[in-house]
């Protein structure tokens, strides 16, 4: 018999659109800012703000073609204006997809196709990479609409003599010019299950970046579990520095902080100075973080390093593991005493967190929580048995509310992730703590590499390295960047027989045709075979092996 892991609580949820679930009955002051750009912060907009600007743009988003079920993208680093677009989409009956600013034409291509994409919005500056992406998947120019900003408070009227980019491009703010519409209701837990809101690209447990299919119910169960399940005694301050297109932390910024009515600072993306001077600035509360953030100050001489997080309440890691000396150190040096830095677990597939460890719980034992109410686990072993005891490692499979209900229009995917009984596979090994409940991630099935909080594939970049006149045969692994918390691609390649190949070369070409986060910044060896068994498939561990014996060769010897 099986053993299903139960959470702590079960809790009724709302089967409401996302929209009716966020402007419904706001429990504050509807008129206070809730978005506030971190750089000029007289920039704000208002739960009140952002409802009437919503409806407009669902309005002019209806007018210029859109459908139910069509897809939006939106390419933009983050802004004050970036959660109003997204509810719009989702409000007109859309769906909404956020593309990584750095990425490539040919990055951009594969999201347009397997997110569906109709519409894009981008801004100025990003907009001619996917332009040309959408020239590729023959998306009509007059689809696409530029998002610049003007110098008010969003809640003014904006200016009509910027309205036209180009003849066949015209500012997002043409948009705000139809008048408004409501946002589609409904409140049925078959409509809430069955109605896409977003697609968030993933590469799931392998292969190339997939869309998945996050529901009203999903994001809706998402900030009523982990969220309102454990309610701060106080009103929290955000500063937000992660990209918002990300599914780690969409869900709280464009749901949750109209909801509950946060304080969020948006920055256009992290640096490491304006980020501590921001959090002493503005009395942030509660930071969400990647591990290379903390470790980033941790290794500062920043003037704001020593004093710039003495007065947060709260720190929440996540994306990919915290080591425990860095977390250590991190409270030790940068915290108030007892203010808790806790991990969490989740995927894009899980809507974000599935695990968890609640304020003002602490925590030293590198565990990332336990299950949030209404989420299961269970654990199987590599034969894909069921694993029925605590403190047994196995493969962590997950199902609850928050759960996709599958990648879009990939069945193959779909078959490979669920199985026949449900449960999302999710290619992590963990094991469950028989006293304490809670939970740790003990190692890694799935190929991913995690690079500052993103997954790469290692296929994605094996197949841009294949593309090489010179290569015959490749494989990437993931090699620890301890200085950084976190992994660099390292790449082994074989050589064409009679063609000369450089590492430094290869790794110039791929840089040349991959987002930065993607470069194989662990080098590139050139090797006479890659290690495979008999069916073909890379033994990766033997390469994860020459490529520590590699690291270790380099390290300086003491002399005595």
């Amino acid at each position: 018999m099986s053993m299903i892991f139960k959470p702590e609580r079960q809790l009724p949820l709302p089967t409401t659109d996302i929209l009716s679930y966020i402007f419904g009955d706001p429990e504050y002051d509807p008129n206070e800012p809730i978005y506030i750009d971190a750089h000029n912060p007289t920039h704000t907009l208002s739960c009140n703000g952002a409802r009437k600007m919503v409806k407009q743009l669902i309005r002019g988003l209806q007018d210029s073609g859109l459908e139910p079920g069509d897809c939006v993208v939106i390419h933009s680093f983050n802004n004050i204006y970036y959660s109003v677009l997204v509810l719009a989409i989702i409000g007109a009956g859309g769906v909404f997809t956020g593309t990584n600013p750095s990425h490539t034409t040919s990055e951009l291509v594969h999201h347009l196709r397997v997110s569906k994409a109709r519409f894009i919005i981008s801004e100025a500056d990003l907009i001619v990479p996917i332009l040309e992406a959408a020239r590729q998947v023959n998306l009509p120019e007059g689809n696409s609409w530029v998002l610049d900003t003007y110098e008010a408070s969003t809640d003014v009227a904006p200016r009509n003599d910027l309205f036209t980019i180009s003849n066949d491009l015209s500012s997002w703010r043409t948009l705000l010019t139809h008048g408004e519409a409501e946002w589609q209701r409904f409140d049925t837990l078959t409509t809430a299950r069955d109605t896409t809101a977003a697609r968030f690209l993933s590469s799931g447990t392998t292969g190339l970046p997939k869309a998945v299919d996050i529901t009203h119910y999903n994001l809706v169960a998402q900030h009523t579990l982990v969220f309102e399940a454990h309610p701060r005694p106080y009103r929290m301050t955000s500063l937000i520095a992660l990209p918002v297109f990300h599914a780690a932390i969409a869900p709280l910024v464009h749901i949750g902080a109209l909801r509950s009515g946060y304080t969020m600072y948006i920055m256009r993306r992290f640096e490491l100075g304006s980020y501590l001077r921001f959090v002493k600035q503005y009395a942030v509360t509660d930071l969400i973080v990647v591990p290379p953030i903390l470790t980033a100050i941790l290794a500062s001489d920043s003037p704001g390093r020593e004093t710039g997080l003495k007065k947060v309440r709260n720190v929440v890691c996540g994306a990919a593991p915290l080591d425990k000396d860095t977390q250590s150190r991190v409270e030790r040096e940068l915290l108030p005493e007892g203010v808790p830095l806790t991990q969490g677990w989740g995927m894009t597939e899980t809507c974000c967190a599935a695990m968890m460890l609640p304020y003002p719980e602490v925590d030293d034992t590198g565990s990332v929580g336990r299950l949030v109410p209404n989420v299961e686990a269970k654990l199987i072993d590599d034969n894909g048995e069921n694993i029925s005891a605590y403190d047994v490692p196995g493969e962590l499979c997950i199902r609850g509310p928050t759960v996709t209900p599958g990648y879009h229009d990939n069945p193959a995917a779909n078959e490979s992730a669920f199985g026949a009984d449900g449960w999302l596979k999710t290619g992590d090994v963990a094991i469950c703590d028989g006293v304490t409940r809670k939970w740790y991630i003990v190692d890694r099935k799935k190929e991913l590499i995690k690079v500052r909080g993103f997954q790469v594939a290692p296929s994605e970049l094996e197949a841009v390295l294949l593309s090489h006149p010179a290569v015959v045969d490749a494989a990437v692994v993931g090699v620890c960047d301890p200085l950084h918390g976190s992994e660099r691609p390292r790449a082994f390649v074989v050589a064409k027989p009679g063609e000369p190949l450089r590492g430094d070369e290869v790794r110039r070409y791929a840089a040349e045709r991959l987002a930065g986060y993607k470069e194989i910044s662990g080098g590139v060896r050139v090797v006479e075979a890659i290690p495979r068994n008999a069916s073909g498939k890379i033994l990766r561990r033997v390469l994860r092996g020459l490529a520590e014996c590699d690291a270790e060769s380099r390290r300086p010897v003491s002399k005595l």
